[in-house]
């Protein structure tokens, strides 16, 4: 059994975070050799911890695949370390940009230095408890920070043997990892950070920007929303099912990315939902009952999604359970938190199922008539943070791109944009503010953009901005303006109603 990281009070967050600030100031200008030299560390504390962090996350989360576990908790963020170990020194160099004229005709140049802020909080969740807060940690350290992280309040044994890793490895000064509950979370939200990280849900991801915008900290925040995927009346069937499937199923439905709302050509609805079932039996025989199948996180969860599910069904939905060939077999687990994967067809407006993001073995399926009235519908939704659209047609698919918004999207699969280092990641609108990366754009997220400036030429070339403002004044801004009036003279004006 993992020990259980006492909380920690306000007293103590302020403590670490004037440690770490007075580290950091002291410590300006960070080189390139500390940078690397605190990813190496990060990634040999992973290798070294990896068995005790494992046991940890068994603990908080009740029934887990232990292979995913390993592979996203800790084989990941280990690639993502190393990928930012050999790309550190490329990141940090200057970016030339173009000097005005006719100063840079005489050697004036211009640039962005990328400069370390300062402390980062980072705030992860429960879903994926280690890598939540390590995969943004990464970037904060290439970028020069020191960093407090934060894990999920529901994840006591993660937390507490996350902490023991980091201190084996690292100084509070460098990085900290807070344990506790509800109020130290609060409480954490409302430190004067130079930069504050969240990942969860939009209704907390509200409360932590209300606490930090008393002291103006800079937020990032990555939330949710509802998914929706695209099915084009090409598409391959079998394919698109078995890849939906694969990635609704990753950590039982439990991830912000998983497909929500599957929206399919009216035709080809209950073929779809053939494939659907098949794909379910073929990677999860037995459904429930297979030892790779992830259970929910607690009973809480357990019984809002089954609520949800009976709420679509009383109000006349069809509800299709997936993965059992038709035949009756078990729909829960209740032992194991296990929920079978179930399909909500066509529910009506004003169910849960269709406001609520779904978090679970649930997937939403509607029939759509044209893609027109599809996309019109998308966008009066809350923007989503991932859109999948299915076929082989890439004008179908750039229409729906152009007609549609999400964070980001994965084209004839689920989910994969989020493995690509160098793109953003994050949401827009209600699914999240800015957005992050595993590669040079979460070290830029970090880093303050400074603008520097070198001016080179004769003194005489400042006589146009300053006064006494003669005929050189003229020449150059009156007549430029003059010269572009002319030109737009022909654009008509707004005409009157």
């Amino acid at each position: 059994m993992a020990n259980i990281a006492p909380a920690v009070d306000s007293n103590e967050l302020q403590r670490l975070l004037q440690v770490q600030r007075n580290a950091f100031l002291a410590e300006m200008p960070v080189s390139r050799q500390v940078r690397e030299d605190r990813l190496d560390r990060a990634t040999a504390m992973l290798l070294r911890h990896r068995e005790p962090l494992l046991e940890a996350i068994m603990q908080d989360f009740a029934v887990r695949g232990r292979e995913w576990s390993t592979l996203t908790e800790i084989f990941l963020p280990v690639q993502l370390l190393r990928t930012a170990r050999k790309s550190v020194g490329e990141w940090m160099k200057p970016e030339r940009r173009k000097a005005p004229m006719p100063f840079k005709l005489f050697g004036a140049r211009a640039e962005v230095q990328y400069q370390p802020l300062g402390v980062v909080g980072v705030m992860g969740a429960w879903n994926a408890p280690i890598n939540l807060v390590l995969a943004p940690m990464i970037t904060v350290l290439a970028a020069g920070n020191r960093a407090m992280l934060c894990p999920s309040d529901m994840m006591p044994a993660s937390t507490a043997a996350l902490d023991a890793a980091v201190r084996d490895y690292f100084d509070e000064s460098e990085i900290a990892v807070v344990g506790g509950g509800l109020e130290t979370s609060k409480a954490f939200s409302s430190l004067r950070f130079d930069h504050l990280m969240f990942t969860g849900s939009p209704g907390v991801g509200a409360q932590v920007m209300a606490a930090a915008a008393p002291n103006l900290t800079p937020v990032t925040l990555e939330l949710g929303g509802k998914c929706p995927v695209i099915v084009g009346g090409d598409a391959d069937l079998e394919a698109c099912a078995h890849r939906l499937i694969g990635a609704k199923t990753l950590n039982g439905g439990q991830a912000c990315l998983a497909p929500d709302l599957l929206f399919v050509p009216r035709a080809k609805l209950e073929a779809f939902l053939g494939k659907l079932d098949g794909a379910m039996a073929k990677l999860y025989p037995g459904s429930v009952q297979n030892r790779d199948y992830c259970g929910l996180v607690n009973d809480r969860h357990f019984q809002r999604l089954d609520s949800l599910v009976e709420e679509a069904r009383q109000h006349g939905a069809r509800i299709v359970p997936l993965g059992l060939g038709g035949a009756a077999g078990p729909l829960r687990d209740e032992a194991n938190k296990r929920l079978a994967l179930r399909a909500i067809v066509d529910p009506p407006p004003g169910t849960r199922a269709l406001s609520e993001e779904l978090f679970g073995p649930v997937l939403v399926v509607v029939p759509y008539d044209d893609v027109d009235t599809l996309c019109a519908g998308l966008r009066r939704m809350e923007k989503p943070l991932g859109l999948y659209v299915f076929s082989p047609s890439h004008a179908f698919v750039q229409d729906v791109l152009d007609r549609s918004f999400s964070g980001g999207v994965t084209i004839n699969d689920a989910m994969f944009h989020y493995s690509v280092p160098d793109l953003p990641f994050g949401g827009v609108g209600r699914s999240g503010i800015g957005s992050y990366s595993f590669g040079i754009e979460g070290f830029r997220r970090f880093s303050h953009a400074r603008s520097v400036y070198r001016q080179a030429g004769p003194a005489g070339l400042m006589r146009v901005l300053q006064p006494p403002y003669g005929k050189l004044f003229d020449f150059a801004v009156r007549g430029g303006l003059d010269k572009l009036a002319a030109r737009y003279e022909k654009i008509p004006r707004r005409s009157a109603k």
